[in-house]
């Protein structure tokens, strides 16, 4: 697929202002159950990990924000936390970790100030403004000036990445989340067998990802800091010896050759030990008439060759004299000294990986938000049907719940999970939400949605669907409902709120009952491609996990269906 303007990252980090007034641009409404609530802190976190490993550190501090805003400030004024002591516990654990979050935050926010000052400075060196471009193609057919609208201003985008399209790429985004899940796995399975808890496991990631960070950098920086010293020394030195020679110090990050040819060395009068800026290596054959030389300091012994003379940087004219302080000695070739890279300060840049794969929003919300792609096993539908035909010939409707993982700016749905609940002709409610939170921190599992029998009706979200939906899709947009009516036709959907106007709508209802009339029309939109942002594939491999008491497991873990 080749490569258009929009498959590179937009290149324009948010400041950490940007950052901070989109983690707090969330809607807290107590009407939500607290488990609702304690679920979507753990998928922030989970989350926030997850893109911290990727080093999208726009993405992690604005996740890290908001679920410390929630945890912190909150979630203690839900009115159940304020009566029922289980309420109580599951927040006291969720302090557990938040000294590891306090730490991230803080790590991460100069990072994002170095790279958005960066960028300005970039910006600034330009001669077109940075909006222009996409000023000049707004209105024109076939623009993408409304994609880059919306999702320059998603944090999840802002680092450098090559963008591509999911819909036109389903095979590689599945082959390389495959991939990524598999090394995941094996990660989490080492730590298992060193006996550590979940929670411990995620201080440890998130401790050895900075620990590997500082480390790398921090020898770069210490190199670099030695280096540019003594390149300042030489400059004042040299500056003091000839006023009249233009010198240009630069600070550059160019990568040099590991094995350098080699090259005549170069002998520097003690009084200047300057490192030179670049030198092209060239040698004379016996049988040449070597070039004419410049002229020599005083009293200095004469070489019998000279270098060229070297190239200045961009814009700068060669200076009108000889490096006259410079002096050619016969010797054993050795490596051309490196250029010192820029200067890292105290809160480093993390090192440049290899640009890595991002895929663009899969679709837009009604308010212009964009939303991640989901990709959905093809045959989990046709899994779940089997576990719930008992309660099916009943009349009892079941559900299941949709967990997955985020990998490359996309979600992957690999697990079913059948949690403990009570099921009757017209609701299904899931019971005992901590073994289910357990596992999902255990095995690092996001919570994506769910998916829910309708015995005896047609495939709609009732009332109480759409409450339920509403818990999963107040912090996770791109979460989903999958209702199954296997007696009627269409025999499946895959729904989610329309936001607005359905998420705010229901959000603010205070009624109960199963069935119940709301006054605004349009609530909840299909989300399967097209024009959705559900892709379901052949090829993503799932399992299921039945943590209802005295169930088996007879699908072991990674078995494709």
């Amino acid at each position: 697929m080749a490569t258009t303007p929009d498959d590179e990252g937009l290149g324009r980090p948010l400041s950490v202002k940007e950052i901070s007034d989109r983690a707090q641009a969330f809607e807290w409404n107590a009407n939500i159950p607290f488990k609702h609530w304690l679920r979507t802190t753990q998928t922030l976190q989970q989350e926030a990990d997850m893109y911290l490993r990727d080093c999208n550190f726009s993405q992690a501090y604005l996740l890290y924000l908001r679920y410390s805003t929630l945890v912190v400030d909150l979630l203690k004024t839900h009115p159940e936390y304020k009566k029922t002591p289980e309420a109580k516990k599951a927040l006291q654990n969720k302090f557990l970790t938040i000294d590891v979050v306090f730490k991230n935050l803080e790590k991460i926010k100069p990072i994002l100030e170095r790279q958005y000052d960066a960028w300005k400075e970039a910006q600034s060196r330009q001669k077109v403004k940075p909006d222009d471009s996409r000023q000049s193609s707004a209105g024109r057919p076939g623009s993408s000036s409304s994609y880059k609208q919306h999702a320059s201003k998603d944090p999840a985008l802002s680092y450098a990445s090559r963008l591509l399209d999911a819909g036109e790429n389903q095979d590689l985004a599945v082959e390389l989340a495959q991939k990524e899940i598999q090394r995941r796995d094996a990660t989490r399975k080492a730590a298992k067998k060193h006996g550590e808890a979940h929670w411990e496991q995620q201080e440890r990631r998130t401790a050895g990802f900075w620990e590997n960070w500082t480390q790398d950098i921090a020898d770069q920086q210490a190199e670099d800091e030695e280096v540019f010293r003594k390149q300042m020394e030489s400059t004042r030195r040299n500056l003091d010896q000839d006023t009249n020679l233009p010198l240009t110090i630069t600070r550059d990050t160019t990568d040099r050759p590991s094995n350098p040819p080699s090259v005549f060395s170069y002998s520097y009068p003690k009084i200047a030990r300057s490192v030179p800026v670049e030198y092209s290596p060239w040698h004379l054959k016996s049988n040449e008439t070597p070039l004419s030389q410049p002229a020599r300091p005083p009293k200095q012994e004469a070489a019998d060759y000279s270098p060229l003379v070297p190239e200045r940087p961009a814009k700068t004219p060669y200076p009108s004299e000889p490096l006259s302080h410079l002096q050619v000695d016969k010797q054993e070739p050795q490596e051309l000294p490196t250029r010192p890279p820029k200067l890292s300060d105290s809160n480093p840049e993390p090192p440049k990986k290899q640009q890595g794969v991002a895929f663009k929003p899969a679709a837009y919300l009604e308010n212009g938000e964009p939303i991640r792609p989901v990709f959905l096993p093809r045959q989990l539908r046709r899994q779940f049907l089997e576990i719930a035909s008992e309660n099916t010939k009943r009349g009892l409707e079941m559900c299941g719940i949709l967990c997955g993982t985020a990998v490359n700016n996309a979600l992957f749905v690999r697990c079913l999970l059948i949690p403990e609940q009570k099921c009757t002709s017209d609701t299904c409610e899931t019971e005992n939400e901590n073994t289910m939170l357990d596992y999902c921190m255990e095995e690092d599992l996001l919570m994506l949605g769910w998916i829910h029998t309708h015995p005896t009706q047609t495939c709609f979200m009732s009332s109480r669907d759409l409450h339920t939906q509403s818990g999963y899709q107040v912090m996770l947009p791109e979460s989903i409902a999958i209702v199954c009516a296997p007696k009627f036709e269409p025999s499946y959907g895959i729904f989610r709120l329309t936001n607005p106007p359905g998420l705010s709508h229901i959000l603010n209802c205070t009624q109960s009952s199963t069935f119940h009339a709301h006054s605004v029309d349009n609530l909840y939109t299909g989300a399967e491609h097209p024009p959705g942002h559900v892709y379901e594939h052949d090829s993503l491999d799932f399992y299921v996990q039945d943590i209802r008491p005295g169930a088996r497991n007879g699908a072991a873990p990674n078995k494709k269906f």
